[in-house]
């Protein structure tokens, strides 16, 4: 091949390569703009979410600041919260984001509140059966459900601040999870 040739050669590629690339870019771009609006809507639904989360962190709280001694108060509040949270996960289970990395957060949230479901229910079986051993354990299993949502808002609110849409967190302080339901405020 001569000179000539290699440099129309060379030529050629740079000139593919860039409208790859220009090809490439608004796509991305596209894409960046979709997670952000995909992000903004999942938020204005966790907003709505949080009602019903509310709820059952409400009933979680009064049974342990009961501190599961009275059978029939944590039966009273524990038995309507698994209904509620076995709706709650079928709502979930409906919303359905559009991009990967939110549908794999997403994901996670909705395996979170089914925990919460089954630990849920475990207490309540527990007290039925007074078998306080199973009682520590389903216990354990809610704090771990309630870990898992901590993780998931925590990756939830990488995700905000990755797309542009929250601000960094002040370093040395971690995402608590909220009592009162969902409150995501990647600022706290």
């Amino acid at each position: 091949m001569n000179k000539h040739s290699q440099r129309f050669c060379s030529r050629l590629l740079t000139l593919s390569l860039l409208f790859v690339w220009l090809a490439v870019l608004p796509g991305c771009q596209f894409e960046e703009t979709n997670v952000q609006d995909d992000l903004t809507t999942y938020m204005d639904q966790a907003r709505l979410w949080a009602a019903t989360e509310a709820k059952i962190n409400n009933a979680i709280a009064s049974a342990r600041e009961d501190q599961f001694v009275h059978d029939d108060f944590v039966l009273e509040t524990m038995r309507p919260a698994i209904g509620v949270a076995r709706e709650y996960v079928v709502e979930l289970e409906r919303y359905e984001p559009q991009s990967p990395a939110l549908m794999q957060i997403h994901q996670g949230y909705i395996e979170s509140w089914r925990a919460h479901e089954f630990a849920l229910v475990s207490v309540v079986d527990a007290v039925e059966r007074q078998d306080y051993i199973q009682l520590s354990r389903a216990n354990d299993e809610l704090l771990e459900a309630q870990r898992s949502v901590s993780d998931v808002l925590a990756a939830l609110a990488r995700l905000l601040r990755e797309a542009g849409l929250a601000p960094d967190t002040p370093t040395g302080r971690p995402l608590t999870p909220p009592r009162e339901g969902v409150s995501i405020d990647p600022s706290s």
